[in-house]
């Protein structure tokens, strides 16, 4: 087994060879009982009403698979069917249902890692035992039985591997495991006499669960394969779940000029791939495909699938995750229904734009609200034209008239984030009013870039008495014009493309985002001339057991005659209130919980954060806490202070330390947090340096 490890590289063909490409057909097969798929996700979406009536849920494709060893592994998908949808539900083909290498140090199997025996440290984790010789392909090789040194170690397997005796590459597998998961996978080779490489040209893949629960991502949402023990003996039979995977490799092309296609992509699902007729699928399929009885439950799926509407249950929970639910050809924004502040009290409004379903290429979108406190309304109007369908690239111009937090910077390439309540919110005490109307262009220039440029013009007025005086001219109220650039940059994240557009399948670190604004003194009237720019770097380290370590760092920079309203605060999140209880309220995802509202203010601002998630506490199946360890960092300084007046200015050069913990979904999603000041502005009652709060968490 040590000469197999040592020969590793000269047998994998992505080591061995500069590219590869083979054509693959794959299907993927669920029979049994249905009511052996459960949890939550799956009941949102229904889908249990249809296997219920099919028994069956069935997938196939076909695929162009190709190496290169500069730009790395890529999948074309040229046929995609799945009966019962009128196109496939595409976040499927980004599971990894089974490891297609059989050299890599990871097998997976349903996005779950397994330690293989081709692993590098796979003779101190495994047993090996040479059974008997053998023939395959006319070459003799080695008969490998391999088990677990530890019998209850659950990412191992037990199995055989047959080696080729004279290059010691790998002729054949078989992968079996027992316990919560009944797994059989299989590798069938062929062997190439020019490159002295075997080829893996079918792999299958047998799953059987019984009785038991385990986790699987498919259709984009959380599923649980097994169901909960039964006492019933009558229903012992309908207990277990069968799910198939057949795969056949063909046409391999190696270290020859390949068409790589589009680049940045590990997965291209192309136009046509949903559009094959029947009698393409049939000359892969083969003559015994399936049985009569499951052809007849394939051919049903169609008019169950329309019957039980789950193409619309799908839309609805796809959208609902970033906060829209879809109502015919509008998607209505959840975020605009209720929201509570200092200033207005409750908001009320409603918002949405125009889906698909009215146009591709034309939207329209808004929101009007009104505040039960201040008792105006307040509205956005837009309207959007694509240019381009394959970089999404949109040409919007909108008019709004609205309030936002005093010094509140954001990246205009930040993702949507939805949150029934947003945590900041309910505290924040000082807004400032506008109306502003702009145009901008969106774009994506790479699978992995995303870019806005905007143009705006935005009349300012003030809530409060603050005043801004530049050159000894006092402005209340002024305008401003700006041009801004932002781009967001994933160097690692994996992208799939569909006829819908470009999907991250995989989010990969470090995550890079800048941004430059220019203010244009004298251009639609505008007051003042400035320069900001911004940038933020994200990592994270996720481990298989499920902790994580997430880093932030993220910095701003300003020059020139910039009123506060556009400078930087560290996203303060503490109640201007004496006691603790009294500042009892809702911790935010990346605030200083014990910083208090408008008590520093910068034009040069840095700031760093370290969250370490522990792996979740298994208490009951409904109670699965997670413990979150937290430290926050900043500092900042504010040049010419004397211009900003009616304000209290005070600064961050010593640096603002913080820490504390989160201890989240103990009930319905809720949790509770503690942080602690200290450092330079540890003040000198120990209560007012503490901050307790509760914590919301919701995954859907």
């Amino acid at each position: 087994m040590a000469k197999v490890l040592i020969s590793k590289k000269k047998n994998d063909p992505t080591h061995k060879l500069n590219s590869y490409r083979y054509d693959a057909y794959e299907n993927l097969k669920v029979s049994g009982d249905p009511e052996a798929l459960t949890g939550p996700g799956y009941k949102k979406t229904e889908l249990r009403k249809t296997l219920k009536k099919t028994g069956v849920f069935f997938a196939e494709k076909t695929s162009r698979h190709i190496y290169d060893h500069i730009e790395g592994y890529k999948e074309v998908i040229k046929g995609a069917n799945m009966p019962g949808f009128d196109e496939p539900v595409y976040p499927i083909y980004n599971i990894d249902f089974q490891s297609e290498n059989i050299y890599d140090e990871k097998y997976i199997i349903f996005d779950q890692e397994y330690i293989s025996p081709l692993n590098e440290k796979s003779i101190s984790l495994y047993n090996f035992q040479i059974v008997q010789d053998s023939i395959i392909a006319g070459r003799p090789v080695f008969k490998l039985r391999f088990s677990p040194r530890e019998e209850k170690e659950p990412q191992l397997f037990s199995g055989l591997l047959y080696i080729d005796q004279q290059t010691y590459g790998v002729a054949k597998a078989v992968f079996e495991k027992e316990g919560n998961l009944y797994i059989n996978a299989y590798h069938e080779f062929v062997y190439d006499e020019v490159f002295s490489l075997w080829f893996n040209s079918s792999r299958k893949l047998f799953v059987r669960q019984e009785k038991t629960i385990k986790e699987l991502e498919l259709f984009g949402a959380r599923l649980e394969v097994g169901i909960e023990n039964s006492t019933d003996e009558d229903q012992k039979v309908a207990e277990e779940l069968y799910l198939i995977i057949e795969a056949v490799n063909s046409n391999f092309k190696t270290n020859k000029g390949l068409d790589y296609g589009r680049r940045g992509l590990k997965i291209e699902v192309q136009d046509s791939a949903i559009h094959q007729q029947k009698i393409y699928w049939e000359k892969y399929r083969g003559a015994d495909a399936f049985s009569t009885t499951e052809l007849a439950q394939f051919m049903n799926l169609d008019s169950i699938v329309d019957a039980t509407k789950i193409t619309r249950k799908l839309e609805t929970l796809d959208k609902f995750k970033v906060g829209y639910f879809p109502v015919s050809v509008v998607d209505i924004d959840l975020k605009y229904l209720v929201k509570y502040n200092d200033y207005e009290a409750f908001r009320l409004g409603i918002g949405g734009q125009t889906n698909e379903k009215l146009s591709e290429s034309f939207r329209i979108n808004g929101y009007l609200a009104y505040g039960t406190k201040d008792d105006v309304l307040k509205h956005k109007i837009g309207i959007g034209y694509r240019i381009s369908k394959e970089k999404n690239t949109w040409l919007n111009i909108y008019k709004q008239d609205d309030i936002t937090e005093f010094a509140a910077e954001s990246f205009l390439t930040d993702a949507r984030v939805y949150s029934l309540f947003e945590p900041r919110l309910i505290n924040i005490p000082t807004f400032y009013l506008y109306k502003e109307y702009g145009m901008s262009l969106q774009q994506r220039l790479f699978p992995s870039v995303i870019s806005e440029v905007s143009l705006s013009r935005k009349r300012v007025s003030q809530t409060t008495n603050y005043q801004f005086i530049p050159d000894n001219e006092v402005f209340t109220d002024y305008v401003l014009a700006e041009v801004s650039l932002g781009a967001r940059w994933s160097p690692v994240s994996e992208f799939m493309r569909t006829p819908k557009g470009y999907q991250e399948i995989s989010r990969g670190y470090p995550i890079l985002s800048g941004q430059i604004t220019q203010g244009i003194k004298g251009f639609t009237e505008s007051n003042f001339n400035y320069l900001k720019v911004s940038g933020k770097v994200e990592y994270a380290f996720n481990r298989p057991d499920k902790s994580s370590t997430e880093l932030l760092l993220e910095g701003h920079y300003s020059a020139g005659e910039v009123p506060l309203t556009h400078l930087y605060h560290a996203y303060p999140n503490a109640p201007n209130k004496d006691e603790i209880l009294q500042r009892f309220s809702v911790a935010g995802r990346r605030s200083f919980e014990t910083m208090y509202f408008n008590e520093f203010f910068s034009d040069k601002l840095l700031v760093g954060q370290v969250k370490h998630h522990f792996a979740p506490f298994n208490i009951f199946s409904f109670l699965k806490p997670e413990m979150v360890l937290i430290s926050k960092v900043a500092w900042g300084d504010l040049d010419n202070a004397q211009r900003h007046q009616n304000v209290a200015i005070n600064t961050l050069e010593k640096g603002y330390f913080e820490s504390g913990f989160e201890l989240n979904k103990l009930l319905f999603g809720f949790g509770l947090s503690a942080s602690y000041r200290y450092g330079a502005y540890h003040l000198p009652d120990f209560a007012d340096n503490v901050a307790v709060k509760f914590t919301f968490y919701l995954e859907l």
